[in-house]
């Protein structure tokens, strides 16, 4: 179980590292405060932040609380999920993000995430 809590708890890392290497691309800012963002991309990144720190730090809370069926099969599902999305964003990730562009740094946390989530798939389903 602790195994499991400390791998939702660098993903969320990562997220958030990944969020902040974004913040930094040069001219993003600037798109993001000018009209060119519109109110459906401003929503979209506020329920990325969501999913991206809300629930992997609730999961890491819960992987130590639940119990052992309930834990097992909400970390399998949870984790098999957000590997299916992290391999989804890096297919799509110079149109998923504003600066239209990837950069190393960034694929290379996103690759870092996919296996994450598929420890936190492997580690559930083993248990």
């Amino acid at each position: 179980m602790i195994r499991i809590s400390v791998l939702w708890i660098f993903f969320a890392v990562a997220n958030a590292a990944h969020y902040v290497m974004l913040f930094f691309e040069p001219g993003l800012l600037q798109k993001i405060l000018s009209e060119e963002a519109t109110s459906a991309t401003k929503r979209l990144a506020i329920a990325e932040a969501f999913g991206s720190w809300l629930i992997p730090l609730t999961m890491a809370f819960l992987s130590v609380t639940l119990g052992d069926s309930a834990n097992r099969n909400l970390d399998m599902v949870l984790g098999g999920l957000y590997a299916l999305i992290e391999i989804i964003h890096i297919a799509g990730c110079p149109m998923v993000h504003i600066s239209n562009k990837s950069s190393v740094h960034q694929l290379l946390i996103c690759i870092s995430t996919v296996v994450v989530n598929a420890l936190i798939f492997w580690y559930a389903w083993n248990w």
